[in-house]
């Protein structure tokens, strides 16, 4: 017998084994025995191991578990009722909601060979079943309790840190008018709140978009709550106790829809029942880029008026010296104005970022402005505020941070600018000061310059000059900055 090459045999052999592993994995991954209460029931595509989750079909759930189960196709959502158990799972969304509450989930619900499949362990918290997943025998064990059983990990309201996810962004596709809801994935900013008391139910009547304002129209008093997701940008509004009205806008209405925009930042309003345990109506209203807003107190307590402004902020940095004027000498013997322009770029970097606002620089490079000229840079473009960056200098045992402010109106700026300065780099306080600097007296919006610390001091020169030192004082006058424009 003709004999073949050890090396030859052992090669055909590992390839035979990889060729054959990811088959063999594939049908490993996909082999799932489901068990109810201790009897095999399936053994099939009933239920998948996807991602080492164990998935369940929603005709297992009907046939093996009498599960009622309504698809809204609308909202690309998935009901299910087991007695006094209900629960609303949305197709591709990372949350759903159980006994009226809304809970991050693990993994979402998804569509395979016209199929849906649901998560396992989500299922048996929301149905109150019993679940244990054996991961060496990839077998399902499903146990329905007798007589009322809370699972341990029992739904709860999402933290203020982890909201959920609108129903309707179903993920690249998005574009659904169903139940909206937040999204764990997006940020949320601070909720704000306002309108009158709801002691009742109230039913919303009117929703509608007027000039730049979101007017919402109740049969009794109703508060709001909102907040902010991004990704893309949305603001979501919960009103609390209460209800879609019989008629919305004018018409019949449903348990959820849209409506439209011309709104040059409104894409459209979608509102929807969010809870009916207690009964909470939600609204997303979809932006075409990030608005600033706030709820606007309101006489009538039936009442809610979201203002949406996209205003931008111009504020002028003014790099203190420049060219032939090197400004103090440091201890060390190095140019203020080289500190100054370092600092002033790193600020103009940081607000770059900013949505709202557009920085503007009196100067780039190593150039000579007049003090007049610097004013008027701001003047002709109509800035917000002007604001100009400075290094002290005096005998080297004098050390701190002064702000200069000039009229009366640019007060509140240098307070607020003066206190983030000094928080951010431990400095002495050396106050808040008026003074008629020619740079400040030629603006005509709020300005103020900072003496962020003394160079001719040695450890404060060593500090100030410092590239990481000087990112946290940036970073700081952008708070500032930010805060006094209410941003």
């Amino acid at each position: 017998m003709k004999r073949f090459p050890v090396k030859l045999s052992v090669m055909a052999a590992l390839l035979f084994v990889l060729l054959m592993l990811p088959t063999a994995v594939s049908a490993l991954d996909s082999q799932v025995d489901l068990y109810v209460d201790g009897k095999l029931v399936a053994r099939n595509y009933n239920a998948r191991l996807i991602e080492d989750k164990p998935y369940i079909s929603q005709s297992f759930l009907n046939q093996e578990l009498s599960v009622l189960t309504v698809w809204d196709d609308k909202s690309q959502t998935l009901a299910l009722e087991r007695g006094k158990y209900k629960a609303q799972f949305v197709l591709n969304e990372r949350y759903a909601i159980m006994q009226g509450e809304t809970v991050r989930i693990d993994a979402p619900p998804i569509v395979l060979s016209n199929e849906i499949y649901l998560p396992a362990d989500a299922v048996s918290k929301a149905m109150a079943l019993k679940m244990t997943w054996d991961v060496v025998k990839h077998a399902l064990l499903l146990y329905i309790p007798v007589g009322d059983w809370t699972p341990p990990s029992s739904p709860s309201s999402p933290s203020p840190a982890e909201p959920s996810s609108p129903a309707t962004d179903t993920g690249s596709g998005g574009g659904q008018s169903g139940m909206p809801a937040a999204n764990p994935g997006g940020s949320r900013d601070g909720v704000e709140s306002a309108g009158g008391s709801t002691g009742g139910m109230s039913a919303i009547g009117s929703i509608q978009i007027v000039g730049d304002q979101v007017v919402i129209k109740a049969d009794g008093a109703i508060q709001a709550n909102t907040f902010t997701l991004t990704d893309p940008n949305r603001i979501v509004i919960d009103i609390p106790n209460s209800k879609l009205g019989t008629i919305l806008n004018g018409e019949p209405s449903q348990l959820n829809g849209q409506i439209t925009s011309t709104h040059p930042h409104i894409q459209r309003i979608r509102y929807a029942l969010f809870s009916d345990n207690p009964s909470q109506v939600r609204l997303v209203v979809d932006l075409n880029q990030a608005v600033q807003y706030s709820l606007v107190p309101s006489n009538d307590p039936n009442q809610i008026i979201l203002n949406i402004s996209s205003k931008s902020y111009v504020v002028v940095l003014d790099a203190g010296h420049g060219g032939k004027d090197p400004g103090a000498i440091a201890y060390s013997g190095a140019y203020e104005k080289d500190y100054t322009l370092s600092l002033t770029t790193k600020i103009y970097q940081l607000l770059l970022e900013e949505p709202f606002i557009k920085p503007v620089l009196t100067r780039s490079d190593d150039t000579f402005i007049e003090l007049d000229e610097r004013a008027a840079i701001a003047n002709r473009i109509d800035a917000d505020l002007f604001l100009s960056i400075h290094g002290n200098t005096y005998i080297p045992s004098v050390s701190g941070t002064e702000t200069y402010y000039y009229s009366s109106a640019s007060k509140y700026f240098a307070d607020v600018v003066h206190q983030h300065v000094v928080e951010a780099t431990g400095f002495r306080d050396r106050g808040v000061r008026q003074q008629d600097y020619k740079v400040l007296r030629l603006a005509n919006m709020p300005a103020t310059l900072v003496e962020v610390g003394y160079i001719s001091n040695k450890e404060q020169e060593e500090l100030l000059y410092d590239s990481n030192f000087q990112d946290k004082i940036a970073r700081a006058i952008v708070n500032a900055i930010k805060q006094y424009l209410q941003l």
